[in-house]
């Protein structure tokens, strides 16, 4: 199927079946999946080539189902973007179902910590992921009763 013809939003690349689910790209990784995330980095830096210095670009990585590869190509970009020398951040918005820490060590406490008590700095939560110098992530946290409703949480915006 061509995608390009169906849809009216940019196409930044096509990324294969991965050989390991798991794999978190390295600078030597030669892989078919990271060769085609790079392909997708450089696509998307040139896409996001207009937003001015002082201001974050966001990535927002969805979809309506689960195990159709968010979290491995969440992590995997962020990653080749750390690895080209920018600050990457990369967050766990998967409050029912996290999976980050399956890809790297991250501590259980996390933005549903933070989103649930008064008078915490969100920087407490965020960890520097070992062996990458730009990569930080903010883990989920704690699995909450309410995900819906903690999302909704006035703070999400800062």
């Amino acid at each position: 199927m061509d995608v390009e013809g169906k849809v009216s939003i940019p196409f930044l690349g096509d990324l294969p079946k991965s050989e390991n689910n798991e794999e978190i790209i390295s600078s030597n990784s030669r892989s078919s999946s990271a060769e085609a995330i790079r392909m997708i980095r450089t696509n998307m830096e040139f896409m996001l080539a207009n937003v001015p210095e002082n201001q974050c670009k966001t990535i927002f990585v969805t979809s309506s189902i689960p195990k159709e590869g968010k979290t491995f190509i969440a992590i995997n970009l962020a990653t080749t973007i750390a690895l080209s020398g920018k600050k990457v951040l990369v967050i766990g918005l998967d409050i029912r179902n996290p999976k980050l820490d399956v890809y790297v060590n991250l501590p259980s406490k996390g933005l549903t910590n933070y989103l649930s008590k008064t008078g915490e700095d969100i920087n407490d939560y965020i960890t520097k992921i070992n062996g990458y110098d730009n990569f930080y992530a903010l883990p989920s946290g704690v699995i909450p009763p309410n995900p819906v409703e903690l999302l909704m949480n006035q703070k999400i915006k800062h």
